[in-house]
């Protein structure tokens, strides 16, 4: 039995761009903060039955993947109370080739749900949270060998479950803006990888509260 590895390599330039792009959103979050104080508490409280969007931009390392990649993603929200929301979040790991004896081209997603507790009180800038979730998680690796009939062109995927769970930070920019930063490890299965993931979101409000 052949036993093929489903760790993935992203470029040296793909893993600059996405480190450039987190440092970047990082340094801008205190400026941005400082220059808007006077519109709204920096801890302000989740305005309860509003509606969110976040677009994502991280790097996922450890687990299964042996070097840094890039990580894409976007979530859906919905404010339950002051503290408590609840999102679906769509994350996926590009395309990326290890190469070797037997060059793999992996690819991974997973959607899941997740429920974000926020801690803080209102005199704190920014506003600790635990985040849980658990979902669904897709992976695949084709095979390309040409040495090798039997590997040549050869392609599987799997489904799995997926768990994540992990904290970060988060702090208001305007009434309808939030900037956050977490940690987080998602627990997959088979071709679905273990990793952890670093990424910075900004929160849009959408639509009317009710």
């Amino acid at each position: 039995m052949t036993t093929l590895s489903t760790h993935t390599h992203t470029p040296l330039r793909a893993r600059r761009f996405a480190g450039a792009l987190i440092a970047a959103a990082l340094l801008a979050i205190p400026h941005s903060a400082s220059a808007q104080t006077t519109a709204t508490p920096a801890a302000a409280p989740l305005q309860t039955g509003q509606w969110t969007v976040t677009p994502v931009i991280g790097t996922a390392f450890s687990g299964d993947v042996d070097s840094p990649t890039v990580v894409l993603g976007v979530a859906g929200g919905y404010n339950w109370s002051p503290k408590i929301s609840f999102e679906g979040e769509f994350n996926v790991l590009p395309s990326s080739e290890q190469s070797g004896v037997v060059e793999l081209d992996t690819r991974v997603w997973n959607i899941t749900g997740n429920m974000l507790y926020r801690f803080s009180a209102a005199t704190n800038k920014f506003v600790p949270y635990g985040a849980i979730g658990l979902g669904l998680g897709h992976g695949s690796a084709s095979v390309d060998n040409t040495r090798d009939p039997l590997l040549n062109s050869v392609s599987t995927s799997s489904n799995a479950l997926v768990v994540n769970f992990g904290g970060g930070l988060e702090r208001s920019i305007t009434d309808a803006i939030k900037v956050r930063g977490d940690l987080r490890y998602f627990f997959g299965g088979d071709l679905v990888a273990d990793y952890w993931r670093f990424g910075v979101g900004v929160s849009f409000n959408v639509g009317s509260r009710p």
